[in-house]
Protein backbone atom coordinates (compact mmCIF):
# COMPACT_ATOMS: atom_id res chain seq x y z
CA UNK A 1 0.00 0.00 0.00
CA UNK A 2 2.81 2.40 0.85
CA UNK A 3 4.41 1.58 -2.41
CA UNK A 4 1.27 2.52 -4.40
CA UNK A 5 0.93 5.85 -2.57
CA UNK A 6 4.57 6.69 -3.21
CA UNK A 7 4.26 5.53 -6.81
CA UNK A 8 1.13 7.67 -7.43
CA UNK A 9 2.76 10.59 -5.69
CA UNK A 10 5.83 10.15 -7.90
CA UNK A 11 3.65 10.02 -11.05
CA UNK A 12 1.71 13.10 -9.93
CA UNK A 13 4.93 15.03 -9.25
CA UNK A 14 6.30 13.97 -12.66
CA UNK A 15 3.15 15.18 -14.40
CA UNK A 16 3.29 18.53 -12.56
CA UNK A 17 6.98 18.94 -13.41
CA UNK A 18 6.29 18.09 -17.04
CA UNK A 19 3.55 20.74 -17.30
CA UNK A 20 5.75 23.20 -15.44
CA UNK A 21 8.56 22.56 -17.92
CA UNK A 22 6.25 23.02 -20.93
CA UNK A 23 4.69 26.18 -19.49
CA UNK A 24 8.05 27.74 -18.54
CA UNK A 25 9.37 26.97 -22.03
CA UNK A 26 6.41 28.83 -23.57
CA UNK A 27 7.01 31.77 -21.24
CA UNK A 28 10.72 31.82 -22.07
CA UNK A 29 9.97 31.72 -25.80
CA UNK A 30 7.47 34.55 -25.42
CA UNK A 31 9.97 36.64 -23.43
CA UNK A 32 12.66 35.88 -26.01
CA UNK A 33 10.36 37.06 -28.81
CA UNK A 34 9.70 40.27 -26.90
CA UNK A 35 13.41 40.87 -26.42
CA UNK A 36 14.14 40.16 -30.09
CA UNK A 37 11.43 42.58 -31.23
CA UNK A 38 12.84 45.26 -28.87
CA UNK A 39 16.31 44.69 -30.31
CA UNK A 40 14.98 45.02 -33.88
CA UNK A 41 13.15 48.21 -32.90
CA UNK A 42 16.33 49.58 -31.29
CA UNK A 43 18.31 48.87 -34.47
CA UNK A 44 15.66 50.59 -36.60
CA UNK A 45 15.62 53.61 -34.28
CA UNK A 46 19.43 53.83 -34.22
CA UNK A 47 19.44 53.72 -38.02
CA UNK A 48 16.79 56.45 -38.12
CA UNK A 49 18.81 58.60 -35.72
CA UNK A 50 21.90 58.10 -37.90
CA UNK A 51 19.95 59.10 -41.03
CA UNK A 52 18.50 62.17 -39.29
CA UNK A 53 21.96 63.23 -38.10
CA UNK A 54 23.33 62.89 -41.65
CA UNK A 55 20.39 64.93 -42.98
CA UNK A 56 20.89 67.59 -40.30
CA UNK A 57 24.63 67.76 -40.96
CA UNK A 58 24.08 68.18 -44.70
CA UNK A 59 21.48 70.90 -44.05
CA UNK A 60 23.89 72.66 -41.71
CA UNK A 61 26.67 72.37 -44.29
CA UNK A 62 24.46 73.79 -47.04
CA UNK A 63 23.34 76.88 -45.16
CA UNK A 64 24.48 80.39 -44.49
CA UNK A 65 25.50 79.53 -40.95
CA UNK A 66 27.55 76.42 -41.73
CA UNK A 67 29.03 76.20 -38.25
CA UNK A 68 25.59 75.36 -36.83
CA UNK A 69 25.32 78.48 -34.72
CA UNK A 70 22.72 81.12 -35.46
CA UNK A 71 24.42 84.23 -36.74
CA UNK A 72 22.11 87.24 -36.65
CA UNK A 73 23.70 88.98 -39.63
CA UNK A 74 23.40 85.81 -41.74
CA UNK A 75 19.81 85.36 -40.58
CA UNK A 76 19.01 88.95 -41.60
CA UNK A 77 20.70 88.37 -44.95
CA UNK A 78 18.61 85.27 -45.53
CA UNK A 79 15.39 87.10 -44.65
CA UNK A 80 16.37 89.97 -46.95
CA UNK A 81 17.00 87.53 -49.81
CA UNK A 82 13.63 85.88 -49.27
CA UNK A 83 11.91 89.25 -49.13
CA UNK A 84 13.52 90.37 -52.40
CA UNK A 85 12.55 87.12 -54.11
CA UNK A 86 8.96 87.38 -52.84
CA UNK A 87 8.82 90.87 -54.37
CA UNK A 88 9.20 89.17 -57.75
CA UNK A 89 5.78 87.59 -57.04
CA UNK A 90 4.11 90.87 -56.11
CA UNK A 91 5.59 92.78 -59.04
CA UNK A 92 4.98 89.93 -61.50
CA UNK A 93 8.60 90.15 -62.62
CA UNK A 94 9.59 86.52 -62.20
CA UNK A 95 10.19 86.47 -65.95
CA UNK A 96 13.01 89.00 -65.37
CA UNK A 97 14.68 86.64 -62.91
CA UNK A 98 14.08 83.49 -64.96
CA UNK A 99 13.82 84.48 -68.63
CA UNK A 100 13.36 80.89 -69.86
CA UNK A 101 10.00 80.29 -68.19
CA UNK A 102 7.02 80.15 -70.57
CA UNK A 103 5.29 83.50 -70.91
CA UNK A 104 1.79 82.03 -71.39
CA UNK A 105 1.53 81.09 -67.68
CA UNK A 106 1.88 83.28 -64.61
CA UNK A 107 4.43 81.63 -62.34
CA UNK A 108 4.76 82.48 -58.64
CA UNK A 109 7.55 81.54 -56.28
CA UNK A 110 6.26 79.26 -53.54
CA UNK A 111 9.44 77.81 -51.99
CA UNK A 112 12.72 79.55 -51.23
CA UNK A 113 15.76 77.81 -49.72
CA UNK A 114 18.95 79.74 -49.22
CA UNK A 115 21.63 77.12 -49.77
CA UNK A 116 24.73 79.11 -48.88
CA UNK A 117 26.35 82.47 -49.45
CA UNK A 118 26.14 82.06 -53.25
CA UNK A 119 23.04 80.04 -54.19
CA UNK A 120 19.30 80.02 -53.65
CA UNK A 121 16.91 77.21 -54.58
CA UNK A 122 13.53 78.36 -55.88
CA UNK A 123 10.35 76.40 -56.32
CA UNK A 124 7.70 78.08 -58.44
CA UNK A 125 4.40 77.05 -59.97
CA UNK A 126 1.53 78.18 -62.09
CA UNK A 127 -1.96 76.72 -62.35
CA UNK A 128 -0.72 74.04 -64.80
CA UNK A 129 3.04 73.64 -64.34
CA UNK A 130 5.67 73.78 -61.67
CA UNK A 131 9.41 74.09 -61.72
CA UNK A 132 12.61 74.62 -59.82
CA UNK A 133 15.60 76.82 -60.35
CA UNK A 134 19.03 77.26 -58.84
CA UNK A 135 19.85 80.95 -58.73
CA UNK A 136 23.17 82.48 -57.80
CA UNK A 137 23.35 85.83 -56.11
CA UNK A 138 26.02 88.35 -55.30
CA UNK A 139 25.98 91.33 -53.00
CA UNK A 140 27.92 94.17 -54.56
CA UNK A 141 29.70 96.99 -52.74
CA UNK A 142 26.52 99.11 -52.63
CA UNK A 143 24.70 96.29 -50.74
CA UNK A 144 22.54 95.59 -53.81
CA UNK A 145 21.78 91.93 -54.51
CA UNK A 146 22.19 90.75 -58.11
CA UNK A 147 20.56 87.46 -59.11
CA UNK A 148 21.51 85.26 -62.05
CA UNK A 149 19.99 81.96 -63.14
CA UNK A 150 22.21 78.87 -63.04
CA UNK A 151 19.92 75.87 -63.60
CA UNK A 152 16.28 75.81 -64.60
CA UNK A 153 13.73 72.96 -64.73
CA UNK A 154 9.99 72.85 -65.46
CA UNK A 155 7.79 69.76 -65.15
Amino acid sequence: MKFKIVFYLFIFVCIILFFQLINSNKLLNYQDDLIQSQNRLNLILKDSIKNLNEYRNSNIYFSLNSNGEINLTENKKEERLKQLLREYNTNGNLIDLLPKIPKEHVFLIDHIKVVNSQWVLLGFKSDQQKGQALVSYQINSKKVIDFSEVIFYIE
